[in-house]
This record gives structure tokens, sequence and C-alpha cells, in this order.
């Protein structure tokens, strides 16, 4: 698996903070990039998330399921965010997005899921 942290200036996967994609044709290992920001937690948080699919989802190519992959990914960068201290706030609106459901009741779940 590649990992890498991708300056603001050289991005170009649009309004993503980070992707997590096959390297090639050829390589079928996962690549995760995340653009760098100055947010350290949520530059975490992301590269957690991505992390998160390239071991549960990377072997999975259905578009029917990619709310649950989202939120299964979205909850282990909470739990792990959560762990190490991090401001995971954004998690819960994250999560709601994908659920359509209120962000309190997403956190309530994630309190849980932690």
């Amino acid at each position: 698996m590649t990992v890498r942290i991708i300056p603001s200036a050289e991005w170009t996967h649009g309004e993503a903070k980070g992707i997590c994609e096959q390297l090639s044709l050829v390589d079928t290992q996962p690549r995760v990039e995340v653009r760098d920001r100055e947010n350290d937690a949520d530059l975490a948080r992301t590269l957690v998330h991505e992390y998160a699919h390239a071991l549960l989802h990377f072997d999975v190519d259905d578009d029917t399921e990619r709310a649950k992959r989202e939120v299964e990914a979205e909850a282990v960068a909470y739990v792990v965010g959560r762990y190490c201290g991090l401001d995971i706030s954004g998690s819960a609106f994250y999560l709601a997005a994908w659920e359509s459901d209120d962000p309190e009741v997403v956190r309530e779940r994630l309190g849980r899921i932690t």
C-alpha cells in the first residue's frame, strides 16, 4: 500500500479531502492520498478514514453499498480519533449526510460504537 500526503497545490481530486484507489491496472495495491491542510486533527482523521477503506473495502466494486462503506470508514476514523484525543466533531455531520440522520442521533450511535 502507498500512503501519501499531497500538498494542496498539487491536489488533483477536486473537493475531496482524501482518496483510496488502485495504483494502476498492473499494480492492484491500494493507494491512499490525503490533501495536506493546516488542521492536523482533520488531516489525521481523513488519513484514518481512507486507510480504513483500503483495509475494509478495497476489493469491493459495488456502488450500491457506497453509503455503508462510507459510514464504516468514518466510524473507524471516529473511534481512532477519539482514542487519540483528536477533534472528531466533523465525523457526526459527515455520517449524518450518508445516513440521512440528525447529527445528534449519529453522535449517540458513535458513542455506542466507541
